[in-house]
């Protein structure tokens, strides 16, 4: 398996598809690279997973273009919008949302909270409707992005984020999406980020292996001791951002990866854009089974410009093997495990005669056609959930990204994707007219 890993882009409206934009060229090498490296490792990314700040202030118009330019990545790496999995980063914040009074207030309750009741008090303000509806408002922007990858978030019930892709002995690999940026403003600080205690439910279980995607490093979140401890025992792979600075820490049970940021402020000192390729395999050789993590670290060289590996000493990649517990091999079914109806989908599914470990996945379709409806305009995909009668009353005074995942959880539990999915084929094609 081989996963893309990228970090802090920070797509920022006004700079990104104008002449005088200063990344350009950046971003080209950086589409280059990427396609040089999978033909060189002979693999196609089973997914890209982006660790937050995909936006620079969370404006629609920087989703609009991030889309964009990650379909020319997708398809110059072989494969497409719908295996990308993402968490949302401070950036991904509208801040003049965050700093409403009302949510100010909030965001200082939570900060002022003793340690032992923290996790009890975040718990109470997402499980009640109008203060979680509050924490979670200046995400919308992000969520009506994030949600034709499955990603999007909402409490109480969705903030976290999985899915599963299937690794080469037909285990699963299950991608964890943890929201560091509910509490996030102008005023953030190292200490002053928090996560809620969903993470719990990131427990071992047989057949499962967990890597953990976070914006936000242990150092800037207040639970961070507690999460990291948790982390350690239960997710073998663990990738974060924020920092703009690459770190790797191979431990005994786990790989540890603070990435470069794709687009890194220029002011920055010691301005290093950077990216990560990750190896997954499994070998059951020897009577043990054992994880091989291999980390390609794609770091930026001027003089002359192009992307370089970083050295592990002598070696152009950092390799751990973890040793795994001994499983059945009975394969498993990948699924989208996010608080929503649409979990083991049948569409799509592999013949009986695939062999376990080539990597199908029974949700590819289902995403593909998420991917195709959110594309559309505001009027055609209401246009569309009417036609179907896929609207209820209830969704009257629901945010856009929330009616319209409702829109596509109805059309999955009544059977209607197929007619979904005919009726986007539709509107595409008289887009092109």
């Amino acid at each position: 398996m081989l996963l893309i890993h990228l970090s802090d882009i920070h797509f920022r409206h006004g700079e990104v598809g104008v002449p005088l934009d200063p990344n350009t060229h950046l971003r080209n090498e950086l589409l280059i690279d990427a396609e040089k490296m999978c033909s060189k490792l002979d693999k196609t990314p089973s997914a890209i997973l982006i660790s937050g700040d995909i936006a620079y202030a969370g404006h629609t118009e920087e989703y609009t273009y991030a889309l964009s330019w990650l379909e020319e990545l997708a398809d110059k790496c072989g494969t497409t919008t719908a295996n990308i999995f993402i968490v949302p980063g401070n950036h991904d914040v509208v801040r003049s949302i965050a700093g409403k009074p009302m949510v100010k207030a909030l965001h200082d309750q939570i900060k002022v909270a003793d340690h032992l009741f923290l996790d009890t008090n975040i718990r109470g303000y997402l499980n009640d409707q109008d203060t979680g509806r509050a924490l979670y408002e200046s995400l919308d922007n992000y969520n009506l992005f994030a949600q034709q990858f499955f990603c999007d978030l909402k409490p109480p019930l969705r903030t976290l984020a999985k899915r599963d892709l299937m690794l080469n002995d037909g285990s699963i690999l299950r991608l964890n999406g943890i929201n560091s940026s509910f509490v996030s403003s102008a005023s953030d600080k190292a200490g002053d980020i928090f996560v809620d205690p969903s993470y719990v439910q990131i427990t071992r279980e047989q057949g499962v292996e967990h890597l953990v995607l976070c914006h936000h490093p242990i150092s800037w979140i207040r639970q961070g001791n507690v999460l990291s401890d948790h982390l350690n025992d239960v997710a073998r792979i663990q990738l974060f951002g924020h920092d703009h600075t690459n770190r790797i820490d191979l431990k005994r049970d786990s790989v540890i990866v603070a990435a470069s940021a794709a687009h890194p402020d220029r002011t920055e000192h010691g301005w290093e854009p950077g990216y990560n390729l990750i190896e997954l395999n499994v070998d059951n050789s020897e009577n043990s089974r054992k994880l091989r993590v291999s980390v390609h670290v794609r770091i930026w060289q001027n003089r002359p410009a192009q992307f370089i590996p970083k050295m592990d000493r002598d070696k152009d990649v950092f390799i751990n093997e973890i040793v795994l517990e001994a499983w059945s091999g009975i394969k498993r079914q990948p699924s989208v495990v996010t608080g929503t109806n649409i979990v083991n989908a049948k569409l799509s599914t592999a013949p009986e005669s695939e062999p376990i470990g080539s990597g199908s996945d029974p949700m590819d379709n289902l995403r593909n056609i998420s991917v195709r409806f959110f594309k559309l305009k505001f009027s055609q995909k209401s246009a569309i959930a009417g036609k179907l009668d896929l609207l209820e009353n209830e969704d009257v005074n629901q945010p856009d990204f929330e009616r319209f995942r409702s829109v596509f959880n109805r059309a999955h539990d009544r059977g209607l994707i197929e007619e979904l999915d005919k009726e986007v084929r539709a509107a595409e094609e008289s887009i092109k007219k």
